[in-house]
């Protein structure tokens, strides 16, 4: 067999390559929203919710959101897909958590604020909702939709805010923990905030139902988080940054 030159040999490599990419992309399943029509319907989405909801901005309301959206901008600095990040803050106290809508929005409530004394817990929850888009799981649930209810993706008004609101499942909602950890480690911010807002609401479970068993769906999240500080070495990074929640005046 006569050996290929270098140039010969460069040209195969690149042709071989480049077949095994393209081999590769026939075998993955076509996305049924660009990120254009993605960021779109989010923005859709949000508008929607904040009609529903009834939520009116204030000058209050104004200055919380903009301060989450100076978390949410250091942690998008960090994730695998450049989407326009977009904090929505509705100030219902009653409500304690946060959920994704597609194109990179997310939802927070004021009443998981009321949860945290540490930016680092803030941190948290938004990346949290960050991973559900940045690890695609966002992207399935309009997959789904689309195949299953037949909606249009460019026809907003066919999608509801809240089928972006329901949970994601146990395993998928520890995996936006553990991958949301390594976002925020990478921001700067401590590990401790997933561990001490988990905490907060085993604990707070706890005194509204004293005789009830701890939520063991929080918990094992608890022991996820202690568990990955000790396999990425995270021991060390105890320092918590201090939440600065701006005042009305």
């Amino acid at each position: 067999m006569r050996l290929a030159g270098p140039r010969s040999f460069i040209q195969f490599s690149i042709a071989l390559a480049l077949g095994a990419r393209l081999a590769v992309a026939a075998t993955l399943p076509m996305r049924a929203a660009s990120d254009s029509d993605e960021i779109a319907l989010g923005a859709a989405l949000a508008a929607k919710f904040d009609s529903d909801r009834g939520v009116a901005a204030t000058l209050q309301s104004q200055r919380i959101e903009a301060y989450l959206q100076r978390v949410a901008d250091s942690l998008g600095k960090h994730t695998k897909r450049k989407l326009p990040w977009k904090v929505h803050y509705d100030p219902h106290p009653g409500i304690k958590s946060g959920f994704a809508l597609p194109g990179g929005h997310i939802v927070i409530w004021g009443g998981v604020l009321s949860y945290m004394s540490t930016e680092d817990e803030l941190a948290a929850i938004i990346a949290h909702e960050i991973e559900h888009t940045d690890d695609g799981q966002v992207n399935r649930r309009i997959d789904s939709l689309v195949t299953t209810k037949h909606r249009d993706v460019r026809n907003h008004s066919k999608l509801t805010w809240q089928e972006f609101g329901a949970t994601y499942g146990v395993v998928l909602e520890k995996r936006c923990d553990f991958e949301g950890a390594k976002l925020a480690v990478a921001s700067g911010y401590s590990p401790l905030g997933y561990k001490m807002l988990l905490s907060s609401y085993v604990a707070l479970a706890k005194v509204h139902d004293p005789s009830a068993p701890p939520p063991q769906a929080i918990v094992d999240r608890v022991t996820q988080i202690e568990q990955e500080i000790a396999s990425e070495h995270w021991e060390s990074l105890t320092t918590t940054h201090p939440l600065r929640l701006p005042l009305s005046g």
